[in-house]
């Protein structure tokens, strides 16, 4: 049945003057009924609606024709017999193939009319021909929704689609992609669901029939095949392709999971991965599929990585497999055993596990891991420091052979000091790891040996022969400059080399040596100011209520019970100290680091108004160290006192426009996370109690002077009236040797201070001057900002579907070059469209070697299939996103046989 008003209407629009082309006389119409829904078919005649409608034709002088096997026929018709006249030829079947039509030369120049649902369909895409027909056909339930279906799809629609286009078109509106990406649609789809039973873009494809189109473009894109395909069977297949290309290893049982085409399977994989947005569900899937293909895959796997592991020089052939993270566990325990046995390890083991886990760095899931990988990088750096220092015979008898305590004070500070932070940030790593039961078992032990028993130890028993030999009962280093002095030494000199300068002092109780390394470190990567990091004596005892007053201005320091006195004035309270300090000079004034940042910048500004002197106090290694039920966290909060400190210096410099500052502490510590054994405490049955002013497990601050005959083989004995001024009244101080502990009342053994080891009084001096801005910098020929790097391959021509990239880093890492992390793929960039036709790697620049071979990195990138041979992009992108897009923009030629694709 046809509409006669409407198709009439249709077909004279047809014949309309304006239809004619330049080299049109007259118009020639062809209707292909193929649904005969204007014929009569038991009469095999038009039916009444199309005898209405050829009296409507010959009213408007155009003449119809009947196409029925009379082919021949209509071709003399028109082409010789009347060449003048409309027509409309009417056809009650289906179109012939252009070889078996004799009227397709006339069609050519001729115009088309249909009347189906199939044409109303071509009409909406303006459609011409029948090429599609068939097609439409089958899928003409597809078309049957408009807002749903039609709509989104025409705005995916190009004039160039064929059957393929259209069914990668369909499949992105089911599944919502933006673009009708087989990859991105695959990746879409799967994001729902690997079970076709739940996932809501499954049951679409299912429902309107195209299942067995999205199978044949997963093989011809990713070379999958199955008998029975699965959504689940395709993910594996992804993990399998990958694990066998980045391992070489091959899974007995899973040979027929490997696709064809591993490089389009890798490309789909990691922007999947690298997605912020989808990777979670990707890692989830990864794991649910090693679970459900029951233990014998991953078993599978682990079986072979472990043989791998046999052989150190197999490592390196599975640190690019990344999809699943049994290649991490695997690397982490092969690591673990080698340190089980740190004897068998070689200096350039050493180097290896460090490189090695500088390359996880890169890859999916580091972030997982991330605390262990950490934990073991510093437990590594340990180990390689032991055996540098230590092992080595000619550095162990340099420490053996120290002539004076000041050459080793010194060489604390420079060298030394390493054992300490090393330990601190390997327990700090190992105490934010939720499973840490691999670390406990395999790796924690062997590093508070190796601390306790044979760095920390051997250090202090030579540190403690120096003490009794150098110093004779007198707290005084020979050349090291003294806590005492820091006020003269420091504060006095910037105040009066110009009446107009200001200085601010951050004074971090229990801030150690080794953290203000740290500090300096971080501020030098950050800041744009001059920095420079000394170190001085701290005073003895090396607690908080002295180590705080000899940081003042003063001439005398004198006890009274036990408060310290600063020329007079007890130095306890905020108050106080800043009358001390207005002593020396009146715009001076002492607050907490609490208060200080409670004040916005314009109160902070009025605060420091006028101020020449500014004291800030701050306590968080010290109160939570101090605590029994909180000192196994000290490592925590010497992480947050660095960034909190950076914070304020960067504050006061930056916002309260103080040039000059300096962060020091009052002591540092002794921190061992083990618990002490009582071979590690002192007897204190010498001391009379009732003549003790003070005490910790580190100190004993009495006027009782014990002889030298009393058994004082664990303990120093100290003068204290040459460190405190002219106080004639007799005083002494007691520490233990070593890190020995006194055996007294209460908790808190593993955090302590007091005593004179190294880690407890070489202080800290940093010394921040803002002045000095960037373009001084600049003029001083220093250089700063990120290291850059530049690509150093021969020739700039691609000759095979994995291509090798040599990038240099051209300035080694400094205090002012910080690293670069990059992003590296190769781009189709044309007319303004740009694709990535590679998958992605990640650099990151961070050598400080000197040398330049030593900054050299080798990525392999895989390229997608179906590219021209033509010019190509590699783009290294900086992953800061606040830095400019684009490093570097290189045009590589593309020049592949046909054989060099996977897919052949």
């Amino acid at each position: 049945m046809v509409n006669v008003e409407k198709t009439s209407s249709s077909i004279l629009k047809k014949f309309s003057p304006t239809e004619l082309k330049d080299y049109e006389k007259r118009k020639i119409v062809f209707w292909y009924d193929r649904d005969k829904t204007a014929w009569d078919q038991e009469k095999n005649a038009p039916g009444e609606e199309l005898e209405e409608i050829i009296q409507i034709l010959k009213e408007n002088n155009i003449k119809f024709h009947i196409l029925d096997n009379n082919y021949f026929e209509t071709k003399k018709l028109l082409e010789i017999e009347d060449t003048e006249s409309n027509y409309l030829i009417y056809c009650p079947d289906k179109e012939r193939s252009h070889e078996a039509n004799w009227l397709f030369d006339i069609q050519l120049y001729s115009s088309r009319f249909e009347n189906s649902r199939i044409s109303d369909i071509k009409n909406e895409f303006e459609i011409d021909g029948h090429e599609l027909d068939d097609f439409f056909t089958k899928y003409e339930k597809f078309f049957g929704n408009q807002k749903e279906r039609v709509q989104p799809l025409k705005k995916l629609y190009q004039k160039d689609w064929r059957e393929k286009e259209f069914i990668l078109g369909m499949l992105a509106v089911f599944s919502k992609t933006q673009t009708p990406e087989f990859k991105q649609i695959v990746r879409d789809i799967m994001l729902k669901s690997l079970d076709e039973a739940e996932n809501p873009i499954w049951e679409n494809i299912s429902k309107f029939g195209l299942e067995e189109n999205f199978w044949e473009l997963a093989e011809e894109d990713f070379g999958f095949s199955a008998k029975s395909p699965t959504l689940k069977k395709l993910f594996l297949s992804f993990l399998i392709t990958h694990m066998k290309r980045y391992s070489g290893i091959s899974l007995s049982g899973y040979d027929q999971y490997v696709n064809r085409k591993e490089n389009e399977c890798q490309i789909f994989l990691k922007h999947w991965m690298d997605s912020s947005r989808d990777s979670k569900t990707f890692e989830k899937y990864t794991r649910d599929i090693l679970e459900e293909n029951g233990q014998d895959l991953d078993k599978n796997l682990q079986a072979a990585l472990d043989k791998a592991a046999l052989d150190k020089r197999d490592v390196q052939t599975y640190l690019e497999a990344e999809a699943v993270e049994t290649f991490d566990k695997a690397l982490i325990v092969h690591i673990l055993k080698s340190l089980n046995s740190p004897v068998d390890s070689t200096e350039e083991d050493f180097k290896n596990y460090l490189s090695w886990i500088d390359t996880r760095r890169t890859k999916h899931w580091f972030s997982e891991y991330e605390n262990i990988y950490n934990a073991l990088e510093y437990a590594v750096k340990l180990f390689q420091f032991a055996r540098e220092h230590y092992d080595n015979p000619k550095a162990a008898d340099a420490l053996e052979n120290t002539r004076s305590l000041y050459e080793l004070f010194k060489a604390y500070a420079e060298t030394y000091y390493q054992i300490d932070y090393l330990y601190r940030k390997f327990y700090y790593y190992y105490d934010k790891e939720q499973e840490k039961d691999i670390l406990k078992k395999n790796l924690r032990p062997q590093v508070e040996d190796l601390y306790a028993k044979k760095l920390l130890d051997k250090l202090l028993l030579k540190w403690s022969s120096l003490i009794e030999s150098d110093l004779k009962g007198q707290w005084k280093i020979e050349l090291a400059e003294s806590q005492k002095d820091f006020y003269k030494h420091h504060v006095n000199k910037i105040l009066q080399k110009d009446d107009r300068n200001r200085v601010a002092v951050i004074i971090s109780d229990a801030l150690r040596y080794e953290a203000a390394v740290e500090l300096f470190e971080n501020l030098n990567k950050d800041t744009w100011g001059l920095i420079d990091l000394d170190f001085m004596a701290g005073v003895l005892p090396s607690y908080t209520k002295l180590g705080m007053a000899s940081l003042l201005p003063h001439k005398v320091l004198e006890y009274k019970e036990k408060e310290i006195f600063v020329d007079g004035i007890n130095s306890n309270s905020l108050e106080n100290r800043k009358k001390i300090l207005q002593n020396n000079c009146f715009e001076s004034l002492s607050i907490s680091y609490e208060d200080f940042m409670r004040h916005n910048r314009d109160e902070a500004r009025e605060l420091v108004k006028g101020k020449r002197v500014l004291y800030i106090y701050h306590d968080k290694i010290d109160s939570v160290g101090d605590k029994q039920s909180s000192e196994n966290s000290v490592f925590d909060a010497v992480e947050e006192t660095v960034l909190e400190i950076k914070k304020m210096v960067k504050h006061l410099s930056d916002t309260i426009s103080i040039a000059n500052i300096i962060v020091t502490a009052d002591h540092g510590f002794l921190y061992r996370r083990d618990d002490m054994e009582s071979a590690d405490k002192v007897d204190t049955s010498l001391f009379d109690k009732s003549r003790i002013i003070d005490t910790t497990k580190r100190f004993i601050l009495s006027d009782q002077e014990l002889a030298k005959d009393n058994s004082l083989d664990n303990i120093h004995g100290f003068d204290m009236r040459y460190m405190l001024g002219k106080d004639p009244t007799p005083l002494f101080a007691y520490v233990p040797k070593a890190d020995l502990r006194f055996k007294l009342k209460g908790g808190g053994l593993n955090f302590v201070h007091g005593g004179a080891s190294p880690q407890e009084i070489v202080i800290p001096v940093l010394t921040y001057n803002h002045r000095r801005n960037e373009k001084t910098i600049e003029k001083k020929g220093i250089k700063h900002g990120k290291v850059n790097v530049s690509v150093i391959n021969d020739r700039k021509k691609i000759t095979s579907s994995k291509f090798k990239v040599k990038i240099f880093q051209t300035e080694k890492v400094t205090d002012k070059m910080k690293p670069r992390t990059i992003k590296v793929s190769l781009w189709d960039i044309d007319g303004g469209q740009e694709k990535m036709v590679s998958d992605e790697k990640i650099i990151i620049a961070n050598n400080e070697s000197d040398e330049p071979e030593e900054r050299q990195y080798n990525i392999l990138l895989t390229l997608g299939n179906n590219l021209e041979n033509k010019t190509y992009y590699l783009r290294l992108i900086d992953e800061d996103p606040t830095e400019i897009k684009d490093i570097a923009l290189i045009p590589f030629e593309l020049d592949l046989l046909i054989g060099d694709f996977d897919d052949f």
